[in-house]
């Protein structure tokens, strides 16, 4: 049973949420906390919060209905829908509740974020994992989550195809398109080769070939050389809509950092890190 936290295992990751907290409010971050319990309010559900109830701890009070906080980004574009947030970047740290398992997560939001901004705050991610939680950043994987818009024509692009490509179920991509097809010759290549293999088929004045062409850019330019793309990850929400990154340590499977573009109550671009 791991329900008991003991002196080193807390201190030590209470020290990491401060000093996450200390080192963005340094670089003019608001801090910002919020109710580990949210109050629902049913006639404001989208069908992206419809879609994850089934990931999330709900309860009713009387004639409420509550959660246990299942996502910051998710919380903050919650509150947004009724109250306005006084600052335009802020960072947090706290517990999420997923599928009945607490994590604690630490992250950052800018909204309507410029590119400089994005940069900005990946550089400050990247420089913190490397001196503040003495973590190497071995490789990245970026991906875009309006890619398909680049890879196929709207008629090909079905539910069904879609689970395939999440699947990696070459076979089946097969079947539904062609053996030659573009998309399944790209699947079949290295994926630290596939963003050059796009330049053989892709429109490489598209927005989102040159957001991922920036990102690789930028990643390189921190010294990250081993940078894979991944086309099978579908947007958890229907509001990301960008470019997204996630920053691993050889021999984890878990990233170190995840990060991306979003478009919904609120545009922004974020990272966390969940130290579980």
């Amino acid at each position: 049973m791991d329900y008991v936290k003991y002196k080193d295992d807390v201190i030590n990751k209470k020290e990491k949420e401060l000093k996450f907290l200390k080192y963005f409010s340094s670089k003019d971050f608001e801090v910002i906390d919020m109710n580990f319990i949210e109050k629902l309010q049913w006639k404001q559900l989208t069908q992206d919060d419809l879609n994850s109830l089934d990931t999330r701890s709900i309860w009713k009070n009387g004639d409420a209905f509550y959660s246990l906080r299942n996502d910051w980004t998710d919380q903050i574009q919650h509150y947004s829908r009724e109250y306005q947030l006084k600052a335009s970047r802020v960072t947090y740290a706290g517990p999420i509740s997923i599928n009945e398992h607490i994590f604690t997560n630490l992250g950052v939001e800018i909204f309507n974020p410029t590119r400089n901004d994005m940069l900005q705050c990946y550089q400050y991610i990247h420089d913190f994992i490397q001196k503040e939680l003495e973590l190497n950043v071995d490789f990245a994987v970026i991906g875009h989550y309006q890619l398909f818009d680049l890879l196929l024509p709207k008629e090909e692009q079905t539910e069904e195809l879609f689970l395939a490509i999440s699947e990696r179920n070459i076979s089946k991509i097969s079947k539904l398109l062609s053996q030659n097809h573009t998309l399944v010759q790209l699947l079949k290549t290295p994926t630290h080769h596939q963003l050059d293999f796009l330049t053989n088929f892709a429109d490489v004045e598209h927005p989102t070939y040159k957001s991922l062409q920036y990102w690789k850019s930028t990643l390189e330019a921190s010294g990250i050389n081993h940078i894979h793309l991944d086309i099978t990850t579908m947007p958890p929400k229907s509001y990301y809509v960008g470019s997204f990154i996630q920053l691993y340590q050889n021999n984890n499977r878990n990233p170190i950092a995840s990060g991306g573009h979003y478009n919904g109550t609120l545009e922004g671009f974020g990272f966390g890190i969940q130290l579980n």
